[in-house]
């Protein structure tokens, strides 16, 4: 699951994310196939080739037609041990597009999808520009560094799709405070205690938050949190045994200074917006004492 030179997969600037409701089937208007199929063909746009790395056997049903050409030696894009193929860009985009649509009617064209095509890459002669790994929810990256025209392509696709948005690859607000450093990313607040080699984490997920509430004259953020929905008490005991500090989330966070308290409340708010989580932001409030 990784790209081979002079491509880098490191090199991933952005992420693809769906935040799909049960219920809602993965091929479903707002589900992540539907929805990672609209990327791709804003992708295809702007790219020359697509290579997709397909299990033994699968070409036969993912491209019946034999419209893809296989691919070998220095020309392979995509590490590992599936045979690699090729879809020129623009001509071939409607075979990339029946590659990645799944038939209703087809009970294993779901499996195909996020199993037999094992990962895919949207390139241009020089960068990549959107990488997958189906059966990994959480490879959906863009290669957008010196390419805004990119990002604002798979913007505008997503525009119209609830639950369905681009974030940085390395979270959207980093802080200190009290000696510990926070991390904001599009699911969870990640906290890690003191100034420590170890990397020693606790995430808060965003669904459990319920509200915050800015108070700008103390710069700090005020956040009521619901139970987590396996926290039984004695799986509380346990836990509090074992690692007390990550009992409970944090309902104050300071900040150093209103700028990056702002750029918080702000991400969250953004984050509720486009990915319809239920927590309410407050007006900013002052508080004495």
């Amino acid at each position: 699951m990784a790209l081979r030179k002079p491509f880098d997969e490191r090199a991933a600037t952005h992420r693809v994310i769906t935040r799909q409701p049960s219920g809602v089937a993965d091929d479903d208007e707002t589900g992540w196939i539907t929805v990672e199929n609209r990327v791709v063909d804003a992708v295809t746009s702007l790219g020359t080739a697509v290579h997709l790395r397909l299990e033994d056997g699968a070409a036969s049903r993912l491209d019946p037609d034999g419209r893809l050409e296989r691919v070998r030696g220095p020309d392979r894009v995509l590490t590992g041990s599936g045979t690699e193929y090729r879809a020129t860009l623009p001509d071939d985009a409607d075979v990339v597009r029946s590659v990645l649509a799944v038939d209703r009617d087809d009970t294993d064209a779901w499996v195909d999808r996020v199993f037999s095509l094992e990962e895919f890459v949207v390139r241009t002669d020089t960068t990549w520009y959107y990488r997958s790994v189906p059966h990994h929810a959480h490879i959906r990256e863009l290669h957008a560094d010196g390419c805004d025209a990119l990002l604002q392509a798979v913007t505008d696709a997503l525009e119209s799709v609830p639950r369905s948005t681009v974030v940085p690859i390395d979270g959207l607000v980093t802080w200190r405070s009290n000696g510990d450093r926070y991390e904001l990313s599009w699911d969870v607040l990640r906290r890690r205690e003191g100034d420590t080699d170890r990397d020693r984490w606790s995430a808060f997920e965003l669904d459990r938050l319920q509200r915050v509430r800015p108070v700008p004259n103390r710069e700090e953020l005020v956040l009521r949190w619901a139970p987590s929905a396996g926290d039984t008490w004695p799986r509380r005991i346990l836990r509090y045994l074992l690692d007390p500090e990550s009992v409970a989330p944090p309902t104050r966070i300071a900040f150093p200074d209103r700028d990056t308290m702002r750029a918080a409340t702000d991400a969250l708010g953004r984050l509720r917006e486009r990915l319809e989580y239920s927590y309410v932001i407050a007006e900013s409030e002052s508080e004495q004492g």
